[in-house]
């Protein structure tokens, strides 16, 4: 696991050109703004859309720290199956979530990033300024996990956005 985390860490992301933006109930289509951090969590369309939509308030402290802090930005990405997105666009409009939610429609976060791996526990990462991942897992989905990414965070506001690995 660790040598993935290495391999991982040494790629970098790009996000799609065009997103479906779902904001409590208002729907735009968006290119993502670039910032200085931005914390992805990405649903591929091998998950229960409904299932994960349903579990989005469990990321409720991450788009409040988000709200604090105005280099970093959260990007939930879910891209669902074609079949599915109506139904996908369906479930985040009831939800009415008053965070941003996003929709890859067409399938780009997934060509855009071709080797990204298969294991889910790599769909969440934190990704520095240069688009490099800097932290990978859910951070909401542990306290520690959460800490870590804490110290992650106050890592990279010292240094100007560029992790700098204390470990080396």
């Amino acid at each position: 696991m660790k040598d993935a985390v290495v391999a991982f860490r040494q790629k970098q992301i790009i996000l799609p050109e065009e997103l479906v933006k779902v904001e409590s109930r208002n729907i735009s289509t968006v290119k993502p703004e670039k910032s200085d951090l931005q914390m992805i969590i990405y649903y591929d369309s091998l998950e229960c859309s409904s299932c994960k939509v349903s579990h989005l308030k469990e990321m409720q402290y991450l788009y409040e720290l988000s709200d604090k802090l105005p280099m970093l930005e959260v990007y939930t990405i879910f891209s669902p199956r074609q079949q599915e997105y109506d139904q996908t666009m369906v479930d985040l409009m009831m939800l009415n979530y008053p965070y941003p939610i996003y929709v890859d429609k067409v399938g780009s976060f997934q060509r855009n990033n071709h080797d990204l791996p298969k294991d889910k526990r790599f769909h969440s990462f934190l990704l520095d300024k240069t688009g490099h991942p800097v932290f990978v897992g859910n951070p909401t989905a542990s306290d520690k996990l959460w800490d870590l990414f804490l110290k992650v965070l106050d890592n990279l506001q010292e240094n100007d956005g560029v992790y700098i690995d204390v470990l080396k």
